[in-house]
């Protein structure tokens, strides 16, 4: 007999094949069961060692010996006569048709399951028009469509299989900085932090996701600190075959060289897959090391994290500032560091917990220090171009260095967001709303941006387009009163649907709740409901926007609302609280003085001293004026024609109502019409006549206090 049949005869060949098909499944679920109870970084490497060693020995063992009924004997002892080697190669036969049966199951699990989404599953909003293109004037708004785009990328949030709480900003720190890695790149398109970071510990699978972001590739992983060592895993895949391009386990000290070596090596095999290879200014670009301190970046990567989270406060930056202090103060040639310190600054600025000369000098010295270490850092551009924004109040100059960034970082979400920031401002309305749109194709989950890009659009008296766009983003956030509020305003500025915005603010329980508290107030109002209005001021919570630099006290609201009801004692009582606070107030810079000075005007109106009224809201105009902000210069100068026409000068009042009525920036007619604040114009038919809506009868003159 031939060596080959002898090795047939003995089940050499099946038990060969057999122990391969059961090793491949111990693998594959191993590495599925080893990433998700955090096993040591040596279990894997041993495991397959150990079936690669058993391999040659299960050779061997089936050579030299075989499985009687008597149990196992050497093949010697083996009467030819008695042998079973025939059966025994049936039962391997069978083991390995089922073994190839559950591989089979597998793979056609895999391919049903985790296809790419079909056309019918992409939302019913998808436009034609790319994020780049403008929005034509009175054309409906929708956001970009998740159409899936191939050279797009979303980064999911990195695993922390150290399973240790205090280890989250650090995986979290290196996934921030691979997405700042890649937004340095041109022609990719990276997904932002705020849309990716809703998919930590989803249970949804790759398609899924890639539909919802409009993305081709993905890639996933995970990171694990113990001692001073890291492993970092990653895999990218390609969403249209479900194949991964590439993946790689890193096991390294944990030094900062290693950290950022292996970040360079992550995103250098992204962009090859992607997009092919990296140009030498690109190769550079990721060489690059912000930082030789360890401890430095680290204390870096807690302020971000912090700076990071979604609610917009002064909190969130007064936890944020030690550890950029920290920060700087471990590696003063920090220059990021020091950038991201002076953007911490600036906001207690511009929200006004620390709207001191001090502080802006703080700001000035640490965006000077970033400046003098790395001037053409991006995110030192784009910190200077906040300091104009926000301290100079020079938009133009803003508008400027955030391109100036963007050249440089044109994936950067935030920066297109700064930049539709700063164009509507200055007025240049419909290219803001691009920028916006543009934003919002790299990050288009961030609830935030969307609200601002239709905030504009209400800033525009684009009420048409206000409500489709509020409809959309509410299905995917409904607790945004900000959303909400905007919604509430279509439905009235758009069509006086008072009842139909009632009973959406009262469904969503926005009461105390920001903007929404806000719209709920000024709806009860307009409801002439002054009781409700009163109960609804007394809620504690926050009552309107979070910027505190026009002074909206409850005292303002409560004597407001007395007012109108006719109660003048308990109105002048809360005012007189009002004017106590409007006047210790210590506003520093030619913006916050314009905004006091506003606000001052209307509480001498309201209090009857109509010449004190009308000097305060001139000053104002002039300090604010509209053709260099936009967005407070219009909330100005609209106040300050109330304040002419209460204080008297109804003629002036009458021209500058006529010239702004439902024009971007301007008044509305809804809102004149129902503004019981305006109540005291209604004796007068020259307004009547201006300002009622198409469609709507003439009315009996209201007198003040009248209820409904």
């Amino acid at each position: 007999m031939s060596l080959f049949e002898e090795l047939r005869r003995r089940n050499v060949f099946r038990v060969g094949i057999a122990y391969a098909v059961a090793a491949w499944l111990v693998l594959q679920i191993a590495d599925v069961l080893i990433d998700n109870i955090g096993a040591p970084d040596w279990v894997f490497p041993t495991l397959l060692m150990v079936l690669g060693l058993g391999f040659p020995l299960a050779l061997i063992f089936a050579w030299a010996f075989e499985l009687t009924p008597e149990g196992i004997k050497r093949e010697s002892e083996v009467d030819r006569s008695e042998s079973v080697t025939r059966k025994t190669g049936q039962k391997l036969n069978i083991a390995v048709m089922v073994m190839l049966a559950l591989i089979a199951g597998y793979f056609i699990w895999e391919s049903r399951f985790k296809a790419p989404a079909s056309d019918e599953a992409k939302p019913a909003t998808q436009v034609a028009a790319g994020p780049d293109t403008p929005v034509a004037p009175g054309a409906a708004t929708e956001p970009p469509g998740p159409a899936i785009d191939q050279n797009a990328i979303a980064v999911l949030p990195f695993a922390n299989r150290s399973n240790i709480e205090e280890d989250l900003f650090f995986t979290d720190g290196i996934h921030d900085d691979l997405l700042t890695q890649l937004a340095k790149i041109g022609e990719l398109k990276v997904i932002s932090r705020t849309s990716v970071m809703e998919y930590r510990d989803t249970t949804k699978k790759i398609p899924e996701i890639a539909a919802e972001l409009g993305v081709g590739k993905i890639l996933e992983g995970g990171v694990q600190r113990a001692g001073d060592r890291v492993r970092i895993n990653a895999q990218l895949i390609d969403v249209n075959t479900d194949q991964h391009l590439w993946a790689e386990t890193f096991n390294r000290e944990m030094t900062i060289d290693n950290i950022f070596d292996i970040q360079s090596e992550i995103t250098t095999q992204i962009v090859t897959a992607v997009k092919g290879e990296l140009s030498d200014a690109e190769r550079a670009t990721l060489t690059n090391r912000p930082t030789d301190n360890l401890d430095a970046w680290e204390a870096f990567l807690h302020a971000r994290a912090i700076v990071g989270e979604t609610d917009y406060g002064a909190d969130k930056y007064q936890r944020a500032e030690p550890f950029a202090l920290e920060s700087v103060r471990l590696d003063p040639q920090f220059a990021e560091a020091w950038a991201q310190l002076a953007g911490i600054q600036m906001q207690g600025i511009w929200i006004g917990y620390a709207n001191t000369e001090a502080q802006r000098e703080a700001a000035r010295r640490s965006l000077s220090r970033a400046e003098s270490l790395d001037p053409d850092n991006p995110e030192v551009i784009a910190a200077r171009a906040d300091y104009h924004y926000r301290i100079e109040v020079d938009y133009e100059a803003a508008l400027a260095r955030v391109e100036k960034a963007l050249e440089l970082a044109p994936g950067d979400a935030k920066m297109h967001r700064d930049r539709g920031l700063s164009l509507r401002r200055l007025g240049r309305w419909e290219e803001s709303v691009a920028a916006f749109e543009r934003s919002l194709a790299l990050d288009p989950l961030n609830g935030f941006v969307a609200a601002t890009q239709v905030e504009t659009l209400v800033m525009m008296n684009a009420w048409e387009r206000v409500e489709p766009l509020t409809d959309f983003w509410l299905r995917r956030s409904p607790d945004s009163t900000d959303l909400l509020s905007y919604k509430a305003q279509a439905m009235i500025n758009d069509r006086g649907a008072t009842d139909e915005a009632w009973n959406l603010l009262e469904a969503a329980n926005v009461e105390g709740r920001g903007r929404g508290a806000g719209a709920q107030i000024e709806l009860a109002m307009m409801r002439r409901d002054w009781d409700r209005a009163i109960e609804l001021i007394e809620v504690p919570g926050d009552i309107g926007a979070p910027i505190e630099l026009f002074h909206r006290t409850r005292e303002r609201s409560l004597a407001m609302v007395h007012a109108l009801k006719g109660d003048e004692e308990t109105a002048r009582g809360y005012l007189e609280e009002h004017f106590r606070t409007l006047r210790s107030a210590e506003p520093v810079g030619r913006l916050a003085e314009g905004l006091l000075n506003i606000s001052l005007a209307e509480a001498f109106a309201w209090v009857g001293d109509g010449d004190r009224a009308v000097e305060y809201a001139n000053l104002a105009a002039e300090q604010v004026p509209l053709e260099v902000d936009h967005v407070f210069g219009q909330q100005v100068h609209n106040l300050r024609i109330w304040v002419l026409a209460k204080a008297g000068q109804r003629d002036i009042a009458l021209e500058l109502i006529d010239a702004k009525l439902d024009q971007p920036e301007g008044l509305n007619r809804w809102t004149l019409h129902l503004d019981p604040t305006w109540d005291f114009f209604r004796d007068d038919p020259r307004f009547n006549e201006l300002v009622r809506p198409e469609g709507v009868e003439p009315e009996p003159f209201r007198r003040l206090g009248d209820g409904t």
